[in-house]
């Protein structure tokens, strides 16, 4: 993979799921930390809530797809995931789970993301980054923000493409 585009808290955004596709380049591959469909307090009156459309496009993807459960997500929905997950990347190990309970961080960890929040989040702590790419879709800070990993370390991005702050491997 080329980069690994990490977002969070889509809350069943069509808008916000079709950027999320636009920015992926081919080579990329995507980290969705939790909340994607919020199939539990979504508001289906609204025209950009849109669960279902976003699922029925998961079969289409051209890139991989990283995924976990978060708290408004109904795990039945869309089912074959977890609310946390392990994986590797870029000769890292990197654990993703949504924040909203606490999960154990497994022994030799590099890089924790979560989501929940809606607030980016990039500061290292005793050797392990901790990244919260924020929310492109309900902002908490007004700055619709995401997340890129590549093999020179991790920034996190304004949905306008500004570099809002950065750490190297």
């Amino acid at each position: 993979m080329k980069r690994l585009l990490v977002f969070s808290d889509l809350h069943g955004s069509l808008s916000a799921w079709l950027a999320v596709q636009a920015l992926t380049c081919p080579g990329d591959a995507v980290a969705i930390a939790g909340d994607l469909f919020d199939t539990r307090f979504g508001n289906y009156g609204e025209p950009d809530f849109a669960p279902d459309q976003i699922r029925s496009s998961m079969g289409n993807l051209d890139f991989k797809f990283f995924y976990i459960y978060g708290n408004c997500d109904v795990e039945g929905f869309y089912k074959g995931f977890s609310h946390e997950l392990q994986f590797k990347a870029f000769n890292k190990t990197i654990f993703m789970h949504h924040g909203h309970k606490s999960n154990p961080i497994p022994q030799g960890t590099d890089i924790i993301i979560q989501g929940h929040t809606h607030l980016p989040q990039l500061e290292k702590i005793q050797n392990c980054i901790h990244l919260n790419p924020g929310s492109i879709a309900l902002p908490r800070n007004k700055t619709a923000t995401f997340a890129v990993i590549d093999s020179n370390g991790v920034s996190l991005m304004s949905l306008s493409g500004n570099k809002l702050a950065s750490m190297d491997f």
